[in-house]
């Protein structure tokens, strides 16, 4: 059975906490998530978009346009120093070198809302190619790569440091072995391979990895990330030529979600409830309460706690693990949380 007791304004209030989670995104999941790569071109065509200036539904002037306008335009540069008037969304740290550098060339990677909530945390970003069969460019087994352990095509990633790995194509495992097929066709590589993800430094730069044994040595500022908008901007026009066109990536991030919760503090004083409503507890035609349950020892017991409106309409329900023994010496507090 039930006794009730009337709430004060202070024993209800509002809180709230960020709830985050982690997600990965590659291969079918991209377009299920809804997320889009996009390229965009500074000098693709003069004025307005031609047909010869499209990609993946997107004309590719337009795009850099966009990353340029609410990015990238009039902000940071090399100096260090931020400039201009217009809102460039400064939910990153711009005073850091290489953020926010306008280049000929970039790559946008765009993360809905419904994946990214209130904004990206920083330092969860991970973005690396996806490895696949399909990626292999000669027989598995054949010829191995020291850094990724695939047989992997990896002029390219020299070239993203402003490098070249060799004249040749292809890296084996050893530095002494030479796969002997053809002449300088083949080429080794040791410990400074370089490493082909990228991620964010929670400060909003994106960063090359860098070498094989650490992604931070031979680091190299590629991007920016704009968190509260779940946007990924890469400004190397290499790398971003290779993610927004070339590459089946993976992505990794974490998003961040505010959940409002209701504090109900129902407080039971200790000279309150305490004998049983039940209608087993009464005996007889005058309602007497049996004697078993009139002793200093008898104590009700909690297992319930609901909450009503002013026209007595039960609103929410709140059960205890237990059965909990109602205190006559102290005040009892029941807190009920409720998620919004």
């Amino acid at each position: 059975m039930s006794a009730y007791k009337q709430l004060n304004r202070q024993d209800v209030y509002t809180s709230d906490y960020v709830a985050k989670k982690t997600w990965f995104a590659t291969g079918s999941l991209l377009n299920s998530y809804g997320i889009e790569t996009l390229r965009g071109f500074k000098d693709s065509t003069p004025g307005y978009p031609y047909p010869t200036d499209y990609l993946n539904n997107r004309y590719q002037k337009l795009v850099y346009d966009s990353a340029y306008h609410n990015y990238l335009g009039n902000t940071y540069g090399t100096k260090g120093i931020y400039s201009g008037s217009r809102d460039v969304s400064l939910s990153t740290t711009l005073t850091l070198s290489g953020s926010r550098e306008a280049n000929s060339e970039v790559g946008i990677i765009s993360l809905p809302k419904d994946i990214v909530g209130v904004g990206i945390e920083p330092g969860t970003v991970v973005i690396q190619p996806e490895r696949t069969s399909a990626d292999y460019y000669n027989t598995v087994g054949y010829v191995g790569s020291s850094a990724t352990g695939f047989n992997d095509y990896t002029e390219q990633v020299g070239e993203w440091y402003g490098t070249s790995v060799d004249t040749a194509d292809y890296v084996t495992e050893s530095d002494s072995n030479y796969v002997i097929e053809a002449p300088e066709e083949y080429v080794t590589s040791g410990g400074s391979f370089y490493r082909p993800e990228i991620f964010d430094d929670g400060e909003g730069r994106l960063i090359l990895s860098g070498s094989y044994t650490s992604k931070y040595v031979n680091e190299k500022v590629v991007g920016d990330v704009i968190y509260n908008q779940g946007i990924i901007i890469i400004t190397d026009p290499i790398v971003a030529r290779y993610y927004s066109t070339y590459s089946r990536h993976k992505i990794d991030w974490k998003s961040k979600q505010p959940i409002y919760t209701y504090n109900v503090h129902c407080t039971v004083r200790e000279s309150e409830m305490n004998h049983s409503y039940n209608p087993s507890a009464i005996s007889g035609t005058d309602n007497t309460v049996k004697s078993n349950i009139t002793g200093s020892y008898f104590r009700p017991y909690v297992t319930t706690v609901g909450l009503y409106n002013e026209a007595n309409e039960l609103l929410a329900v709140a059960k205890t693990n237990r059965p909990i023994p109602k205190s006559q010496n102290i005040d009892m507090t029941f807190v009920v949380k409720i998620d919004l």
